[in-house]
């Protein structure tokens, strides 16, 4: 028991504060050691893999599907824009395959120059956009129908008809 002497040199008793700082020391002790064991323990290895795409979109593209297709192949000028959207479908599943993705090449159009190509995936075109893409693909249709014009069918006028489809 602890007591403590007041002015007028009488004694009272006083709180026992050992118990309290016996255990604020202990605790301070357990927190000190734990800090020291995690610096022992090494970090885990973070292994990130960034892939940088350089991809500005400055309009919406195609829609990948049936009328997406059709729409911009129609306001492309494609004859038989509904024929042209199922050669898409065969072609690269609308856009889903490996071509399709990377290349956003909807008809396995193989490489050429043309202000629409913006590079080569292996054999094939690879375009800015789906959009691009369909572009080119009216592009290949125009300068086909306008070089068997006359050749193709006996027909003089078959053309013209297949341009009345649109």
């Amino acid at each position: 028991m602890y007591y403590k002497q007041n002015q007028d040199l009488s004694f009272t008793k006083a709180v026992n504060y050992q118990k309290y700082f016996h255990i604020s020391l202990t605790i301070n002790v357990i927190f000190a050691l734990l800090l020291c064991v995690s610096f022992m323990i090494p970090e885990p290895k973070v292994i990130t893999k960034t892939k940088v795409i350089k991809e500005v979109v400055t309009e919406k593209d195609v829609v990948l599907n049936d009328s997406g297709i059709t729409a911009e192949l129609t306001k492309q000028g494609v004859i038989l824009a509904a024929v042209a959207c199922l050669q898409s479908k065969i072609e690269s599943n609308h856009g889903k395959s490996n071509v399709g993705i990377q290349a956003k090449n909807l008809f396995g159009i193989t490489f050429h120059k043309c202000k629409h190509v913006a590079g080569k995936h292996g054999v094939y075109a690879k375009y800015d956009s789906y959009r691009d893409n369909i572009k080119c693909y009216a592009h290949v249709q125009a300068r086909y129908l306008k070089n068997i014009d006359g050749i193709y069918a006996e027909d003089k006028s078959y053309v013209t008809k297949l341009k009345s489809f649109k």
